[in-house]
């Protein structure tokens, strides 16, 4: 298992070379954001998307 400097540091490498450091900061939070996802599907601490779609609907009431 890598260790978090590892991983950063290989989607760093694996960015253009002409990234910004804007582009790469980005790169980085969204993979941070689906691997927070992944462990929250896991731990069942997401809901469906018919849930959420009624939850919109009340809102808009």
């Amino acid at each position: 298992m890598m260790t978090a400097k590892e991983e950063l540091t290989q989607l760093i490498q694996q960015q253009p070379e002409d990234s910004s450091r804007e582009e790469i900061i980005r790169e980085l939070a969204f993979h941070t954001m689906v691997l927070r996802g992944l462990a929250d599907a896991d731990a069942r601490r997401s809901i469906s998307n018919e849930e959420m779609s009624r939850r919109i609907r009340s809102w808009q009431q």
